[in-house]
């Protein structure tokens, strides 16, 4: 029996060996060298075993840990999530997020307050004015017929013009002529901000709201009006902890402005940021900003 014993012994060591890495250890999928099992990782020549904290699992690489929905990591542990009413746990899962119809302020949750002829918004957290209505302060009123007209052709002036840069490649500029008038439009950026929400923990990043306000202008001399149709971009870079690269993210919205003679406009568009909890990001930055006119039309 003795001797058994020693025999299953000298045959995981020489296992251990063919396979050139130490217990809890398998052969390389590169073809060479070792990687540990799941559940420990690789300390010196050898593999340690994960020690997962209450509330926690082995993370997709196999290698750590990460909190079980519901939970954020809190040092080397993982602490309850507290959902405040009307919200639940965020996609993230370290998190929470208001519920549709509600609006982050603080700590809390506050219902949108949706006025007569309007509905909660594509994004859950504001409203917005019906076909046929616009926005007025905090209320929506009837759009006149010659509006909703106006519109419509907008609307399909827009698509042609797009359409027409799309076939020239062209992209659009700082500024651009109305082609019956030679009245020139121009665009210019007036401030930005950039606000970052931090884990519960306090020690990344969750995401990141970006603010760009710009200024519309025209020389414009007529009765009529132009409308001035406005795309903004913006990118940041960000970085997580223990990394030395650096990566980027960029987004970019649009909007339009109705210029009288000489007029002017100005508006802030909002850009929000998310990023992945495994990425863990300590340090953000705005990299660039642009405003370009895409379009101008005379009504």
């Amino acid at each position: 029996m003795r001797l058994f014993f020693s025999f299953l012994l000298l045959t995981a060591f020489c296992v251990a060996n063919a396979a050139g890495g130490p217990p809890n250890s398998h052969p390389s999928i590169l073809g060479s060298g070792w990687d540990c099992d799941r559940g420990y990782y690789k300390s010196g020549q050898k593999c340690a075993k994960v020690i997962v904290p209450e509330n926690a699992s082995i993370d997709v690489y196999g290698s750590g840990w990460a909190c079980n929905r519901g939970y954020y990591k809190s040092g080397q542990g993982c602490a309850k999530v507290l959902v405040p009413e009307n919200a639940g746990i965020d996609v993230y899962g370290s998190g929470w997020a208001c519920n549709r119809g509600y609006y982050k302020s603080g700590q809390k949750c506050v219902k949108v307050i949706v006025p007569e002829n309007a509905s909660i918004d594509v994004y859950g957290s504001g409203w917005v004015c019906n076909s046929g209505f616009k926005k007025s302060s905090t209320s929506c009123v009837p759009m006149t017929p010659q509006e909703i007209q106006k519109q419509k052709e907008l609307e399909k002036a827009l698509a042609a013009e797009i359409q027409r840069r799309r076939a020239q490649g062209v992209s659009g500029d700082d500024c651009e002529t109305e082609y019956k008038t030679n009245a020139e439009v121009c665009v210019e950026i007036t401030g930005g901000d950039l606000d970052c929400n931090e884990s519960y923990g306090g020690d990344y990043y969750r995401d990141c709201d970006a603010t760009l306000r710009y200024e519309v202008s025209t020389d414009y001399s007529g009765g009529a009006y132009l409308d001035v149709d406005v795309e903004c971009s913006i990118e940041i870079e960000y970085k997580g902890r223990e990394t030395y690269s650096t990566q980027t993210d960029s987004s970019s919205q649009d909007e339009s402005h109705s210029l009288y003679a000489h007029g002017s406009d100005s508006e802030t568009m909002n850009f929000n940021f998310s990023f992945s909890s495994y990425k863990e990001i300590t340090s953000v930055k705005i990299s660039s900003a642009q405003c370009e006119i895409d379009s101008v039309d005379l009504y």
